[in-house]
């Protein structure tokens, strides 16, 4: 039994007690949210096709994680004119799990069961942040690249709380050692970013980091 839904632009496949990734849905970790652009529920001659939606049909899920997805590079150019210019981009997302399907009759048609989906949010919870060694994984600071990432590192500076404490003079200066290709980077709110990490406040990071562009207050 399964579901196509439409959220953010894009249609997903899902079934019940499915864990995946969707454009960011403004919803606290752990709350349920529901999906009523069902565009197909059903399996085999029982499939039911919208046209275009399956009028009553929805889709429940519970949040598992607010987060950010892979930094896209973006390196301008302009020849002959001494001009370029780098950037990047962090796709924000949603990660839920699937915890119930229902017909256009509203009758419930698929559910994952309750004992592993509250376990998958609370694995959610506490994976945010981490890398898969348990260290703190300093890049979803705004503003913070793997390349910076590493010079940190190298300085001693691997944590949300060692980040935290260090004073943005001395942020600053590991920066200009790294060389003018650094020059982009505002390390003006990177420990006011990493005490809310170091705290586990995600609610409060979230807000904060949508404020941001590259590190700096819009």
């Amino acid at each position: 039994m399964y579901a196509v839904i439409k959220t953010g632009g894009k249609q997903y496949r899902v079934v019940a007690g499915q864990k995946l990734k969707v454009e960011q849905i403004p919803a606290d970790i752990g709350a349920t949210i529901t999906f009523n652009e069902v565009l197909a529920v059903g399996s085999g001659a029982d499939l039911v096709v919208g046209s275009p939606l399956v009028a009553g049909a929805k889709v429940d899920a519970s949040v598992l994680a607010q987060g950010k997805g892979d930094k896209i590079r973006i390196f301008k150019l302009r020849r002959r004119k001494h001009y370029q210019k780098q950037g990047g981009h962090r796709q924000r997302f949603t990660e839920i799990m699937v915890s119930g399907i229902f017909g256009a009759d509203g009758k419930a048609l698929a559910a994952a069961d309750a004992p592993s989906t509250a376990a998958a949010a609370e694995k959610g919870r506490g994976a945010r942040g981490k890398k898969r060694d348990g260290s703190d994984n300093l890049e979803m600071i705004e503003g913070i690249g793997p390349k910076i990432a590493a010079m940190l590192k190298a300085e001693g500076i691997d944590t949300f709380a060692a980040l935290a404490a260090t004073p943005v003079d001395k942020l600053q200066g590991i920066l200009d050692a790294g060389g003018s290709k650094f020059n982009l980077a505002n390390p003006s709110t990177w420990a006011e970013q990493a005490a809310l990490a170091a705290k586990g406040d995600w609610a409060a990071f979230d807000k904060l980091t949508a404020e941001l562009v590259g590190g700096v207050r819009k």
